[in-house]
């Protein structure tokens, strides 16, 4: 029943946005009664929240499967980035976080929830960021580097409806790997995933189960 309501309230954000997506119709496109959410989450923001981690959830298991190519490629770094927009901020899953994000400007519970979901991604990004990459010097930090391109990326996600040739945004998604590339480089012989995410086993909202 949990997953059924994430489910349907993926659906409604896809179609209708956070301000149209309502109880009444995650309910009937979940098909459950009308009192059903209560007894999984307390509140409509909780069951926002739940569907924002368990996007989350799906972005990381589908960037780990598209690294393992990564391993192919002459240059890693660009790989890696290039990687990260096809597979996590230029698809329909991360639309719906940043509808979610710019939501959770107005609705304070909203935004307390996120903000754990936030600091993981961020964690993560990081953790497995220094498990591909390493420094070209002393004064060089891959963790802040690639903190700085995932805010670039959402950036560029945020404008991707406004864009009119895809091209753009190859463009300049290539130009910032070249800058980069003064920076960081790809560690020789790693070809393992990065460590599991510490929250994977847990959920990140409160009172809430995996």
């Amino acid at each position: 029943m949990r997953q059924r309501l994430i489910d349907a309230t993926l659906k409604c954000l896809e179609t209708d946005g956070y301000i149209g997506t309502t109880v009444t119709k995650i309910v009937e496109a979940a098909q459950v009664s009308r009192g059903a959410p209560v007894h999984h989450f307390p509140s409509k923001a909780a069951l926002i929240a739940a569907t924002a981690e368990h996007l989350m959830r799906q972005i990381y298991i589908h960037l780990g499967v598209a690294m393992r190519h990564i391993d192919e490629s002459e240059d890693k770094l660009t790989a890696l980035i290039m990687t990260s927009w096809r597979q996590v901020f230029g698809t329909t899953e991360n639309a719906v976080i940043l509808e979610l994000i710019v939501a959770s400007r107005r609705d304070p519970e909203l935004a307390g929830m996120l903000q754990k979901l936030w600091m993981s991604a961020f964690e993560t990004l990081g953790v497995a960021a220094e498990h591909y990459l390493m420094p070209k010097t002393p004064k060089d930090n891959v963790r802040h580097l690639m903190t700085l391109t995932q805010w670039m990326l959402r950036g560029m996600a945020m404008d991707k409806h406004l864009v009119f040739n895809d091209s753009i945004i190859e463009y300049y998604l290539r130009l910032w790997c070249r800058l980069l590339t003064s920076h960081l480089c790809a560690k020789p012989n790693v070809n393992t995933p990065p460590p599991r995410p510490e929250f994977w086993d847990l959920s990140l909202i409160p009172n809430q189960t995996v």
